[in-house]
């Protein structure tokens, strides 16, 4: 099969459910993992768009100001995770047995991520433009190969709320002499506690380093096929 002749197929062609595993296979394949690809500036331009091109952030007001703004990406971006559930639920409804744990371990999920994606999910909710965006443009859909492009698209966002986690934690390191963790911890929107705070910094410290760690790159990344 020339790749001239699969690109020129109708994406909406329909295909069989037992087709869908090999399809999502081909899909990685052909897209070098997958269709929508995003670069570091992607996310960049996200978080700068809820920061309203805010980049410097100095006093327990902006503290206050990022957590707003990091609750707000959180919840737009969630509608990206809502859209994949209903996909999920046709993947699962009808495929073998076998053919769904193949599907889960292409996608990189495991039994329980689905359940905690379904927990989270409203009942009812609008499909917003990102999460259309992530579903058109190859052919050969089914719903494994839909929540895949939904998680790339989702991993954009991911990594543009990362980029507010680490400036609400490196504020809160650079005021904590000052201000005190009791403080600041008073002036969240979560109301969180002195502790929860201190434990939040902590984990985000041991998961993204300080400063120019290498572990805050912006990069796109796949599990293993």
């Amino acid at each position: 099969m020339g790749i001239m002749w699969v690109v020129g197929i109708s994406a909406s062609a329909p295909r069989d459910p037992a087709d869908w595993i090999e399809d999502m296979r081909w899909h990685r394949h052909m897209f070098r993992q997958s269709y929508f690809r995003w670069v570091p500036e992607h996310p960049t331009t996200i978080a700068l768009r809820w920061t309203k091109g805010r980049v410097v952030f100095e006093t327990p007001a902006h503290l206050r100001v990022l957590e707003d703004q990091l609750i707000e990406l959180r919840t737009y971006a969630a509608g990206i995770e809502h859209a994949m559930v209903p996909r999920l639920a046709e993947a699962q409804a009808r495929s073998t047995s076998r053919d769904w744990e193949e599907g889960l371990g292409l996608l990189g999920m495991s039994q329980k991520d689905v359940e905690l994606l379904r927990f989270n999910a409203p009942s009812r909710f609008s499909l917003h433009r990102d999460a259309r965006r992530a579903l058109h443009g190859w052919p050969f859909p089914n719903p494994y190969s839909q929540v895949w492009e939904l998680m790339q698209m989702r991993s954009m966002y991911t990594a543009a709320e990362d980029l507010l986690e680490d400036a609400f934690t490196d504020l809160v390191v650079e005021l904590v002499p000052r201000h005190g963790w009791r403080n600041l911890s008073q002036i969240l929107q979560s109301n969180r506690s002195e502790r929860a705070l201190q434990s939040f910094v902590e984990w985000h410290r041991r998961r993204r380093g300080e400063p120019g760690d290498r572990r805050r790159e912006l990069v796109q990344t796949y599990p293993p096929q």
